[in-house]
This record gives C-alpha cells, sequence and structure tokens, in this order.
C-alpha cells in the first residue's frame, strides 16, 4: 500500500456500505420476528406441530447468527470509514505543510526537497528536521492503512466462514450487538522505529478510538515512549501504577515464600537482596502518588502547576526512574528539565518538583516583568537513570569523583536523555519551543554528555551548570549550544571538586569559557534583595523564612531567568 492507495479510499462508498448492512439487519430483525409469530403456530397441538416449530426455532437461530455477522461485518466498516478519514485529513495536512516548505511528498512516503531557495545553516536544518517529521508522518500514514486493511479483512473472513455466531442471543437486535464485539478495529503497536518523530507520527495517525484503546489496554506502549504528548504519557503512565504495583507486591510475596523456605531465611541469598529492592520500589510508587496527589493538573490556571507523570520505570534497574512536569510541557513556551545528581533517588523527587513550582513562578513573574506575561513555563524533574550513591560523609562523597568508573552512568544516560529533549520538541505544539537543561552535580556532567549525544543536532537552546565537577567541555561550542548560551554557577565553599586532582569529568567548568554567574547575596536587576547560595544544594532552593520570605536565591533567579530566554542583562552576574 502506499499514499496513492489512500488518497483513492473511497469513504462515500464505506458509508453507503455501512447504511446498506443496517437495512439488511433491519430486514433480517423484521423477519425473524414474523417467523417467531409464525413459529408459534396457534391452535396446532401434536408432534407435527413440535416438529415445525422446531424447524421455526432452527432457521430463527440462523437469522440471529446472521445477524451478528452482518453486525460484526458494519462495525468494521464503519470504524474503517472513521479511521481511513482521519488518515486522509492527515496526508492532507502533511501535503499542505510540505508544500509551506518546498517539499514534495512521494506516493512511496519519502520526502523531497522541491525548492533550491539558499538557506542559512540554522534554517536549513530546522527544515531538514521538518522533512524527517514529515516523512515520518507520511510513512506512519501507510502502516496505519495496512493495519486497518488487515484488521478488515480478518473480519470480513471469519463472518465468510460462518465464524461469527450470536453467542447465544434470541433475538436479532443483541446478535447484531453481541457481532459487533468481533467488528471493531484493534490499534496498532508503536513502529519499532524509536525516534522521537515516528513516535509522534505514530500517535497522530491513529482514530481517537484507537489512541483510548492504547492509553487504557497498552499504557506501557506509550508512557515512557519519546515523541507521545506529555498529557496521553502521564494518563498512560498513571493507568500503569496500580499494575506496576501489583507485579511488585506478587514479586515480594514470592520472595518471602521463598525465602522463609530456605535454611538461613534468605541470608547470604539473591532473594533477599532482591526483596529489599522490590520493597523500596513499592514505597517509591507510593512516593510517586503522593506527589501526583498533592500537585494535581488545573489546566483552566493562569498558571497550571499540575504534576504530569512522563516516565515510569520500576523494572530496568536496582531503583525506580521518573520525570514529572510541573506545567503542561507541550503548550509551554519555555520548558526546562533538571537534571539531579548523587544520591538522588525517588526519595528526593518531591523536594526536586517543588523547587521546580519555585523556578516555574518565578519565570513567569520574570516573563510578566519583561511584558511577555502570556507566553506559558514548564519545569521537569528528570530522573531518568541512576545516579551514584555515596554512603559515606564528605571525604566518601568527594573522593568518589576520583573513580573514572563513575562516569559510566552519565555516558549510559546520555542517549536517553538527549531522545527525551527531543521528544519534547518533537511533541511541543509550539513551533520552536525555547528548552533549557539545568544539571545540577553529577547531573551536570550528564546533561553536558546528553547535549554531546552524536546526531543531527541537539534541540536545547540554554544549558546552566551548577555544583558541578566538570562538563567535559570548554565552552559553549562543545555542547552543541551557540556562544553565551552556557551558564556555570558554583557557591565558594561547594566542595564538589575536593578530591579530583585528575579532572575525571573534563576541566573545572568555573575556568571555562562558558558564562560565569554569581550566586552571592545581592539585589538582582528586577530590584529584589536576595540571599546568596551556599553550599553543594542550595542553587534551587528558596531561602528560609526572615529578610529574604522564602525567595529564590540568586542562583534561582538566574536560572529563571535563563528558562525565560530573557536578555543577558537580567542576568545576576
Amino acid at each position: 500500500m502506499d499514499l496513492r492507495n489512500i488518497r483513492q479510499w473511497d469513504t462515500g462508498a464505506l458509508e453507503q456500505l455501512e447504511n446498506a448492512l443496517s437495512q439488511h439487519i433491519q430486514t433480517i430483525d423484521d423477519v425473524h420476528g414474523q417467523i417467531s409469530d409464525i413459529g408459534e403456530l396457534p391452535g396446532w397441538e401434536g408432534q407435527a406441530a413440535d416438529a415445525a416449530r422446531q424447524r421455526f426455532v432452527v432457521t430463527a437461530d440462523e437469522l440471529t447468527d446472521e445477524a451478528a455477522a452482518l453486525g460484526a461485518v458494519r462495525t468494521v466498516t464503519g470504524e474503517s470509514r472513521v479511521a481511513v478519514l482521519h488518515i486522509k485529513n492527515q496526508l492532507t495536512d502533511i501535503e499542505t505543510d510540505a508544500a509551506s516548505d518546498g517539499l514534495q511528498v512521494r506516493d512511496d512516503a519519502t520526502v523531497v526537497s522541491v525548492d533550491t531557495t539558499t538557506r542559512t545553516p540554522e534554517e536549513a536544518a530546522l527544515r531538514e528536521q521538518r522533512r524527517v517529521e514529515l516523512q515520518a508522518r507520511a510513512k506512519a500514514l501507510i502502516a496505519q492503512a495496512e493495519d486497518i486493511a488487515n484488521d478488515a479483512a480478518a473480519v470480513l473472513t471469519r463472518a465468510a466462514e460462518g465464524k461469527i455466531d450470536d453467542r447465544g442471543a434470541t433475538d436479532t437486535r443483541t446478535a447484531a450487538a453481541q457481532g459487533a464485539n468481533d467488528g471493531h478495529l484493534t490499534a496498532p503497536a508503536p513502529p519499532t522505529d524509536t525516534s522521537p518523530a515516528a513516535a509522534k507520527a505514530y500517535w497522530e495517525a491513529l482514530p481517537e478510538s484507537q489512541r483510548r484503546e492504547v492509553i487504557t489496554q497498552h499504557p506501557e506502549w506509550v508512557g515512557n515512549r519519546d515523541g507521545i504528548p506529555s498529557a496521553v504519557r502521564h494518563e498512560a503512565n498513571v493507568n500503569r501504577i496500580d499494575s506496576e504495583r501489583q507485579r511488585l507486591e506478587d514479586r515480594r510475596d514470592k520472595l518471602k515464600v521463598d525465602i522463609d523456605n530456605h535454611p538461613f531465611n534468605g541470608a547470604f541469598t539473591n532473594e533477599d537482596a532482591e526483596l529489599e529492592l522490590v520493597e523500596n520500589k513499592l514505597h517509591e510508587l507510593d512516593k510517586i502518588e503522593q506527589i501526583l496527589k498533592e500537585n494535581p493538573i488545573n489546566p483552566d490556571a493562569a498558571n497550571d502547576q499540575g504534576a504530569r507523570l512522563l516516565l515510569l520505570d520500576m523494572e530496568s534497574g536496582a531503583q525506580g526512574k521518573a520525570a514529572i512536569a510541573t506545567g503542561d510541557p507541550d503548550n509551554a513556551d519555555h520548558i526546562s528539565v533538571a537534571v539531579p545528581g548523587v544520591n538522588t533517588t525517588i526519595d528526593s523527587l518531591g523536594g526536586m518538583v517543588s523547587e521546580g513550582k519555585a523556578l516555574q513562578t518565578e519565570t513567569a513573574r520574570q516573563l510578566e516583568i519583561a511584558g511577555k506575561g502570556g507566553e506559558k513555563v514548564a519545569t521537569i524533574s528528570w530522573l531518568g537513570y541512576e545516579p551514584p550513591v555515596t554512603k559515606g560523609g564528605l571525604d566518601d562523597y568527594v573522593g568518589g569523583w576520583s573513580d573514572a568508573a563513575q562516569t559510566d552512568r552519565a555516558n549510559a544516560a546520555a542517549p536517553q536523555l538527549a531522545q527525551f529533549f527531543d521528544g519534547l520538541d518533537v511533541a511541543s505544539n509550539k513551533d520552536d519551543p525555547h528548552l533549557t537543561g539545568l544539571g545540577h552535580s553529577y547531573g551536570s556532567y550528564t546533561l553536558a554528555r546528553a547535549l554531546q549525544d552524536p546526531g543531527t543536532g541537539q534541540p536545547v537552546d540554554d544549558a546552566v551548570f551548577y555544583g558541578s565537577p566538570g562538563i567535559n567541555a570548554s565552552d559553549e561550542p562543545d555542547l552543541g549550544l551557540r556562544q553565551g548560551h552556557g551558564y556555570v554557577m558554583r557557591s565558594a565553599d561547594d566542595p564538589i571538586t575536593i578530591g579530583d586532582t585528575t579532572h575525571t569529568f573534563g576541566p573545572d567548568p568555573v575556568t571555562t569559557n562558558l558564562e560565569q554567574l554569581s550566586v552571592g547575596a545581592g539585589t538582582t536587576p528586577d530590584g529584589v534583595s536576595r540571599e546568596g547560595a551556599a553550599g553543594h544544594s542550595e542553587y534551587p532552593r528558596p531561602s528560609g523564612e526572615g529578610p529574604w520570605n522564602g525567595k529564590l536565591r540568586t542562583s534561582g533567579y538566574n536560572m529563571a531567568v535563563v528558562i525565560g530566554g530573557l536578555p543577558a542583562e537580567q542576568l545576576y552576574r
């Protein structure tokens, strides 16, 4: 099948067939009623009458089976019509978007340039990104069309072979309704291509009925899939919580039985260690639910601070992974993603979300001051990896930085974080959302490696590295950032580089050519007196009670200015 077949698909003929099938079912219903009345044979008794009545029963049963088959065919015809109309409209949109960009969509779904206008490198890169996305959308339409055709063929074959019956229904209307259950289109699984563009194209190709089917019956298909709309990911992941809890509880109970049956009560066994991990993940699920409950979504609010669960992974590692957005990323003009460092777990996620809310509020305030109050902000706390864990005090903490193997977790997480950024960009309803990466501690190195992840180019506009041991870079171009769009903050007493004499993570960020911002106490350009940040963890945290009355510190103010894409003159240096 190709796009030419989709263009030629006659939805009007499908509608006519659907109406004809409805009329046929009505005719069968009328005949069934007449046969039932005649089959009573009033006034005729005896063996011959009983035999005749039985024959009428057999005939009536055949009619209900036929009604069931017709009900299935009518359903698949109607759903096919809706699905085909959807992909035909999608194809029209794709061809219109392509033409406006000097591109052409071929019947095999390839998208080629037909416009030789000279463009700047940045314009050419954006146009190539749009071409790739259009091609993914066109290919998804062909895949969806093939799935519709296959589903319809399967229903028609079963009906023709007499494999759809009335399931015990005694009247044709009920039989037709029973048969309808065998005539539904089924939602196809996502493509093997895991790119965000392919994910978005897959979702857009589905009609609403199949989208609901995926969310309710197969939420694992889309909950963690980058490029899927954030509202869909959130609903799907929330739907997964109960099944994940049940899976973990079943495993916990099985481990307890195994341990009880072990001669040493599980000591010195893998079961004992696994039980601790499983119980911890159950606790983490509770923490996630608590965050969602405490931060309900309110799309009508001027500054919606509802929590959206964009990632839920309780299987791939020793600890759970999650990403929670404050606000609506798909409709935000400005999106930030905070990447945490050493010792961060889901127990820490509630604090990160609170910090994200404070940043969202301050960014919105700064945009209002700048006359951009209509622009929306979303902040995301991303714990999509397992940062290193240290058990001891300061010596153990800083000593961990000297271990070259500590870079492994960041390097492993970088492609996932890079794709998460791509997914936000692709899923956005804005033409070019402003994306900011916020990397703290070990998370700053993870963020840097994500920005350096090879590909067609990362979509992040600005990055702030604070409390950083190193970012494997000396200047913004090393990170794929424009000059002047990478920022470093560090308090004077932050112990982060103590003990790292080998520069495992690259040069000390405060010695690089990135923009160096102050975290000391002072009056920021908006005229507000703010507390400075001290130590390793205060950067995004609001001040305590006292003269600063819970305002963001100078470091938090700087982050808000960067997240809002405001002029550099607004930064506190």
